[in-house]
């Protein structure tokens, strides 16, 4: 396999952490006391977070056919 895909894997299995700690956070008791300026760009945040995921997975799919 190619460095650089190995290199996607690592960066795609690290948002994934990182897209289910904010995932949790966002479902949480703490979100809830956050202003509500503040819950909006989490949620913006979440939302990117998991388009930037879709994307990766899609390329390491594209270069492990």
């Amino acid at each position: 396999m190619e460095s650089f895909v190995e290199r996607m894997i690592v960066e795609k299995d690290e948002l994934q952490d990182k897209v289910a700690k904010l995932e949790n956070f966002v479902n949480g008791e703490k979100f809830r006391e956050l202003r509500g300026l503040e819950q909006v760009y989490l949620k913006e945040q979440l939302k990117f977070m998991r388009g930037y995921l879709s994307v990766l997975r899609q390329r390491i799919n594209f270069y492990n056919k």
